[in-house]
């Protein structure tokens, strides 16, 4: 990131910290311009107290009789690029999207539709049709979450620094925007393929993989049967991919086919097939736990083929028990999740002499989890290229924490 881009995060983030201890006092539309807005546009470097650059209370009128006009309008060689509506802090914005649309249809040379309560800013371009203001915004930024967070991400930052005064472009805002829609629309589609894939997508996936791909006949029940398998492989690949990225994954995890390794004693994948006897579904606490548990292990294994065979992790669920198991359900349980009427909620322990530890986040959880998984998987004649070892646990909970 550029020095000049890192510069205008920290401005943003003590903007975001002094308007988040302003708003509180704010009591008007009025203050909420001149304490919030106008501070803000001075961030994004307009001239607030020039009526050539910045516009208050600037019309753009069909006719006599329809008038429309904004709080405030950028203007670019005396045309107004920007319009930007506000309304007092803390009020609802949404009945007021109409009128920044009004104005957007009203006057050809705006690019840029702005709301804000003077926290909350939404930015809308007219990426379908010209002069026609998108019912999304494609960016959308709350200053009380930076100035909680201490933090921007990185793509809203580029999203607003791009507005500035200088590197505002009215005829990029479409294309951008259209790019931005489009990029929070696939975000969504994966993150529902993650949480409730589809019967389709499930098929794909089936008949895609190697294993999935010897089954001869992808019906319904087998789609069906497979549901939990798929996502809890949507969850840890998500796992992988973000434990690889902060570094609490080997390096390698992630390689192309060509550097792929094995590790020395491979079981293969078990893929649900049609049975007689109809399967149980799993309540979503029971999930939270098998997921919460493979994500743990994706942190605590420091061993390469230790982190791969967390793959191999599965469940059974019957009438009166939920098991997490490797390998195979008897030989190889894990642990059995159990709920009582009392809300407590606990992990039994087989391969620790049945043990009974709540669930709840803890190092000594921790520790019983990787003893467990490491003993199963070193009975199924597994070996490691090194000792897997406890990680140590500094600043509280990290990998989230049971619930």
């Amino acid at each position: 990131m550029s020095p000049e881009l890192e510069e205008f995060r920290q401005r943003i983030l003590s903007h975001a910290k002094l308007a988040a201890l302003r708003a509180p006092k704010i009591e008007s539309e009025a203050s909420t311009n001149a304490s919030l807005v106008q501070p803000f546009l001075t961030v994004l470097g307009y001239d607030v107290g020039n009526p050539d650059e910045v516009s208050p209370e600037h019309h753009a009128d069909f006719s006599e009789k329809y008038q429309n006009k904004v709080d405030f309008a950028i203007l670019h060689q005396g045309n107004p690029v920007i319009a930007i509506e506000s309304k007092r802090v803390g009020a609802t914005m949404k009945d007021d999207r109409g009128q920044l649309r009004s104005y957007f249809n009203a006057c050809p040379t705006v690019k840029l539709g702005v709301l804000t309560d003077g926290l909350k800013y939404e930015f809308y371009a007219d990426s379908d049709k010209p002069n026609m203001m998108d019912e999304s915004a494609f960016l959308r930024l709350d200053l009380s979450d930076v100035a909680t967070d201490s933090a921007i991400d990185d793509n809203t930052l580029e999203g607003i620094a791009v507005l500035r005064n200088g590197s505002f472009n009215p005829e990029d805002v479409g294309a951008e925007a259209k790019r931005k829609l489009l990029f929070e629309s696939i975000v969504a589609t994966i993150k529902l393929f993650k949480t409730e894939p589809s019967d389709d997508f499930i098929r794909f996936i089936l008949g895609s993989s190697e294993v999935g791909g010897k089954i001869s006949k992808l019906t319904q029940k087998v789609v069906d049967l497979n549901r939990d398998v798929v996502r809890a492989a949507m969850e840890a690949f998500v796992a992988q991919e973000a434990l690889a990225r902060f570094g609490y994954a080997p390096k390698d995890v992630v390689r192309t086919p060509t550097e792929r390794q094995e590790p020395a004693v491979v079981a293969a994948p078990v893929i649900a097939q049609e049975h007689e006897s109809e399967s149980l579904s799993p309540s979503e606490e029971e999930m939270n736990v098998l997921t919460y548990a493979k994500n743990r292990l994706f942190y605590l294994a420091k061993s390469d083929v230790l982190f791969q065979e967390i793959q191999k992790i599965a469940f059974r669920k019957s009438k009166t028990s939920f098991r997490v198991y490797y390998g195979r359900p008897n030989n190889g349980s894990l642990f059995d999740f159990r709920e009582y009427r009392d809300g407590r909620t606990i992990l039994q322990f087989p391969a620790l002499g049945g043990e009974d530890f709540p669930y709840a986040f803890s190092p000594e959880l921790d520790e019983r989890l990787l003893k467990a998984f490491t003993q199963r998987v070193t009975e199924a004649g597994v070996a490691f290229d090194s000792a897997p070892v406890l990680r140590s646990i500094k600043g509280g909970q990290s990998g989230g924490a049971a619930s």
